[in-house]
């Protein structure tokens, strides 16, 4: 954010404080986040009244040309509403505001909490407090960040239909989903993707449980404080599915921030073995298809990789001849998993 575009935010969400009828507000913007995200601008600010500061954050909405297609922020807030009053640990809402004249497009304010994310860019494998953390607090860390995970499929789900915004419930939404992200994208899907996807058509398990599902579940998208999981973040993923999807998404990231990138996994994190029994405990459920799940994982992250490349091209982020949309460590790792897998 320029300086330009960071004076237009500030005298953007004071009007908006101003409407809302805090006359004297003060707001104050600070630099965004860089350690993860792509799919959401996100604004860090704080605002002074009365004599006191409150940390919070704007999440706007991205626009129909973004990551995924036709984004809904208000189905997102409406979600992180109902959550507020279950166990979910989230930030605290403040409002909504669909106006596009204050930010130039509708977004939500909430509180910022105190804590730390293990970062996506550089990776938490690379460096950063986990990288630097002991065995036994990655592995304090992993199971806390697991746990928080797995209270979200405790939810009661009856109410929460509509976060498919109309798609079928279950695996059958997702499913639907996934492929016609591959129009999406804005290119042929690379070779190992359209294998991949063959294998899982193919492959489809033919029954399968049904919970709310967080969709972006990783360590990139928790907060910690005292190796504590405080916030789960970015639920624009968020779905009616099998809840082996998110615990599949958990573990795939660890595998792919290390096999994908040529770096040994941190002494400490647990195998997916452990991960696995550890959510079957906290859960009280058997996971069932997690090896079919784990492709739809990296199907699905490569596929979003090739979008956000050629993002990044288009917006003269990448230059015109970048292989990045097509080679990056996300289709070294699945290039991988479809050899093991004998995925032709």
């Amino acid at each position: 954010m320029t300086a330009g575009e960071s004076e237009r935010t500030r005298a953007g969400l004071q009007q908006w404080f101003e409407h809302q009828g805090t006359d004297d507000a003060v707001v104050t913007v600070h630099p965004g986040p860089q350690a993860t995200g792509a799919s959401h601008e996100t604004i860090l600010f704080d605002v002074t009244h009365n004599g006191r500061t409150r940390p919070l954050v704007a999440r706007v909405h991205p626009g129909d040309d973004g990551v995924f297609p036709h984004p809904d922020l208000s189905v997102e807030y409406r979600l992180l509403d109902a959550l507020s009053r279950t166990d979910v640990p989230l930030p605290g809402l403040h409002a909504f505001e669909l106006d596009p004249s204050w930010l130039g497009a509708p977004f939500y304010v909430m509180d910022r909490v105190d804590g730390v994310v293990a970062g996506d860019s550089p990776p938490y494998t690379m460096m950063g407090w986990l990288y630097e953390a002991t065995p036994d607090e990655r592995a304090h860390v992993w199971f806390a960040g697991l746990e928080a995970m797995a209270r979200v499929h405790a939810v009661d789900a009856s109410r929460l239909a509509f976060v498919n915004r109309g798609r079928p419930l279950g695996l059958e939404g997702e499913i639907a989903y996934w492929g016609d992200y591959a129009n999406f994208v804005g290119a042929e899907l690379v070779g190992c993707a359209r294998r991949a996807w063959d294998w899982l058509i193919a492959n489809h398990p033919d029954s399968t449980d049904v919970a709310l599902c967080w969709g972006d579940s990783r360590l990139g998208n928790q907060l910690f404080a005292n190796n504590r999981c405080v916030a789960l973040l970015d639920w624009e993923m968020a779905a009616i599915s099998d809840p082996v999807q998110d615990l599949a998404w958990f573990a795939y990231f660890d595998d792919v921030f290390t096999d994908g990138i040529g770096v040994p996994r941190l002494e400490g994190i647990p195998s997916q073995q452990e991960t696995i029994a550890r959510y079957e405990a906290a859960t009280q459920r058997p996971v069932a298809n997690f090896e079919w799940f784990y492709v739809f994982a990296a199907y699905r992250f490569v596929a979003i990789m090739q979008r956000i490349g050629l993002l990044m091209i288009r917006d003269g982020r990448l230059p015109p001849d970048s292989p990045f949309p097509v080679e990056n460590f996300s289709t070294v790792h699945l290039d991988r998993v479809c050899e093991e897998k004998g995925i032709p």
